[in-house]
């Protein structure tokens, strides 16, 4: 008997967990404060608390330090990823992916927050075939390596980008000589020069440049990253390089609502290739 209320209470709460992200995915951008969500499902404080932190801990829901509300996590991209081309962010962002990596003929990669990790959403690989260390589309990486991931969490309030980078330290020893303290460090060049850039300090040999996405009013939530041979990042092409990838930022900006697939698909079909 123990054993069949045991599982009545586990599927409840996945029942509750579901309705939860149900419930924030038709909040939209305006997420949800946890009072909120608790009222309207019905759901005594600590269980809304206790099932909401547990989604918080795996990505699935993210929650704005300024307002306390709660938004779905990119996490759920990387579920997703690896099957589905309909993820809003990636249609959005694909003509734009095509066309740099069409223009330098590098692999460009659109990278997206996933808690404490950073996700490969999408990459279109380029003419120079090189490896990365998230891999695959879906792959992950600790926030904090790379300048894909640095370009977003130097663009999130500092309390939380702090945390994450703490959090993430222990993971640091696994890529070379990375650690919490020139995390850090970096942060404020990268916020004063609006780009990351990383000349084969973590791979020899390999380079990346990376801006990150900013919808109006919000943080990061995701940076398109260009990786490429260090031979091929000179001192002259290093500023053409990120003005292309901003060119292509400012316009996903304009037309980016990442929890609205909607209004992401008309916007996805209304932009237009820039003018060079």
């Amino acid at each position: 008997m123990a054993k069949d209320e045991a599982a009545a209470t586990g599927t409840q709460l996945l029942d509750r967990a579901v309705a939860v992200l149900k419930f924030l995915g038709d909040a939209g951008q305006s997420g949800a404060t946890m009072s909120m969500i608790g009222d309207a499902l019905g759901l005594k404080q600590p269980t809304a608390h206790r099932i909401i932190t547990a989604l918080e801990r795996h990505g699935f829901v993210d929650r704005e330090q300024e307002t306390r509300r709660y938004r779905l996590g990119l996490a759920l991209f990387a579920l997703g990823a690896t099957a589905a081309d309909g993820t809003g962010l990636r249609v959005l962002a694909r003509p734009a992916l095509m066309r740099l990596s069409a223009s330098t003929g590098d692999s460009v990669f659109l990278m997206a927050r996933a808690g404490f990790n950073t996700v490969c959403v999408d990459r279109q690989q380029g003419t120079y075939v090189i490896d990365s260390l998230t891999g695959h589309i879906g792959g992950q990486i600790p926030m904090g390596v790379g300048p894909a991931s640095q370009a977003i969490l130097a663009f999130l309030p500092p309390a939380e980008a702090g945390v994450i980078a703490a959090t993430n330290a222990p993971l640091y020893k696994q890529y070379g000589s990375l650690t919490e303290r020139k995390v850090k460090d970096s942060l404020a060049a990268i916020r004063e020069n609006g780009y990351a850039v990383d000349r084969g300090d973590l791979v020899a040999g390999i380079s990346a440049i990376a801006v990150p996405i900013l919808p109006p009013g919000r943080d990061a939530v995701a940076s398109i990253a260009i990786n490429l041979t260090s031979a091929r990042l000179s001192d002259e092409r290093l500023p053409d390089l990120v003005s292309m990838i901003q060119d292509e930022v400012r316009r996903i900006e304009l037309h980016l609502n990442p929890l609205d697939e909607q209004s992401l698909g008309s916007a996805a079909a209304a932009m237009v290739p820039p003018r060079r």
